[in-house]
Formats: structure tokens, sequence, C-alpha cells
């Protein structure tokens, strides 16, 4: 049985939304870009300590260069690739919600039980000082909102558009879109990881690339059943779990 705990929305209201839709996106992309661009300066004298790190406007101005033509790209391609409208109308199922905390439940078995038997205790340490740094409203709002918008709605809409030129299969055309917008989503990871100064093993890439395929495509098949709503759920769904087993093992 199907569990929708957001209600649909009358037509009137549905029309509504879709007609406001730039203006719903962009407010809630920018807390998660106000929070990044202050968290920032904390990452940035972690990183590079022997560099000043760029000014609060400049980050935030690189924040929104960079997530704003996405969300502009999405709001071009979503009904073109035959997606729900992305935000609070098709509602989200008690299916949506157990693949999300599944998600984030896998990622905490294979960190704790495998990533960490395969690094050094030095590396997972500073691993770990690094993650933390980062805070969790941070994690949610930027992580959970405006990298949905950057790789779900963006660039999967475009990717599912464009595959139906070339396929005329729907389905096909859709896993396409979900992989390739994964692949991206689990390279743009990379470069923090590469920040940190640490030796980057073999461990260290199949963890990073691997798991965040998982989620990219968990959150792809969720926008595209549900909306995107599901897929941004399903990922602070993620953060928020790895978050309460952070505090247990910090105890």
């Amino acid at each position: 049985m199907q569990l929708k705990f957001i209600l649909k929305m009358p037509g009137s209201r549905r029309k509504q939304i879709n007609d406001d839709l730039w203006v719903i996106v962009a407010a809630l992309m920018l807390p998660g870009i106000l929070l990044m661009a202050l968290n920032e300066k904390g990452l940035y004298k972690e990183a590079v300590p022997e560099i000043e790190p760029p000014p609060f406007y400049l980050r935030l101005v690189n924040h929104m260069i960079l997530a704003f033509p996405f969300a502009a790209l999405g709001l071009f391609f979503y009904k073109r690739a035959g997606f729900h409208s992305p935000v609070f109308i098709q509602g989200v199922d008690g299916l949506s919600l157990l693949l999300g905390l599944l998600c984030a439940l896998f990622n905490v078995a294979v960190y704790y039980l495998f990533f960490k038997k395969k690094t050094t205790a030095e590396i997972f340490e500073k691993l770990e000082k690094t993650r933390q740094q980062v805070w969790i409203s941070t994690r949610c709002l930027y992580g959970g909102i405006v990298e949905e918008v950057i790789f779900r709605f963006g660039l999967m809409s475009f990717f599912v558009w464009a595959g139906n030129f070339v396929t005329d299969q729907p389905l096909l055309s859709v896993w396409i879109a979900n992989l390739l917008a994964s692949i991206l989503f689990a390279l743009a990871h990379l470069p923090a990881v590469y920040q940190m100064k640490i030796s980057v093993t073999k461990p260290i890439l199949f963890y990073s690339v691997g798991m965040n395929m998982v989620v990219g495509l968990t959150c792809g098949w969720l926008y595209w059943d549900n909306d995107l709503t599901a897929a941004v759920l399903c990922h602070m769904l993620f953060h928020l779990v790895w978050y309460g087993f952070e505090k247990i093992g910090h105890k």
C-alpha cells in the first residue's frame, strides 16, 4: 500500500505552482547555496591553510553561477522529457521513503564495516574530520536540494529529452539518462577527495565513486517515479542517517 504523506494538490494550486516554478526552485536552492558559501571558509582553511579563502560574496556568486544554469536547464526540459512538476505535486509514497532509508543504511554499512577496515586509521580520521566540518544543515540543504536540482532536475531531464531522439523506448531513455547523471554526480565529488591532501587509494576511489553512484541512481529513479521532492528527501535521509551514526560513534 502506498502511504502518501504529501497530499495531491487541487488543479488550481498545481497551475499556480507551475506558473511560479522558477521562483520556487530558486527559493529552495538559495538557503543551501548560502550555507555552503558560509561553510566553505573553514573548508578552505583546512584544505589550503597557506592561502586566504576567497571573500564570502565571491564564494556565494561562484555557487550561484554553478547551480542556476542547471536549474534553468531543468525548467526548460523537465516537461519536454515527460517528468512531473518537480515539487510537492505527486506526493511521496512509503516505498520512496523506504528506498531512501535503505540507501542511507547501505552507505553506513559499507562505510563502517568495509571501507573503514580497508584504509589506515590516519586517513580515516582525516576523512571524518573533513566531513564533520560540513554542517548537517549544509549537507541537507546543499547536498539534498542544490545537488538534486543540478544532477536530477537539470542534467537528467536534459539527458532524457535527448535520449528520446535516439530511442523510442522511454524506459531505456530514462535509465541511460539516470546512469549518465549519476556518473557525473559521482565524478563531481572526486575533486573534494583530492583536496584533502591524503593518499587517494583504490578503496577510497571505489567507495567515493561507487556510493555516489548508488545514491545518484536511487535519487534518479525516485525523480522519475515520483518527482524531485522524493529525490531530495532520499538525499537528505542519506545525510541525516549518516549524521546519526556519526554522532553515536563519537560519544
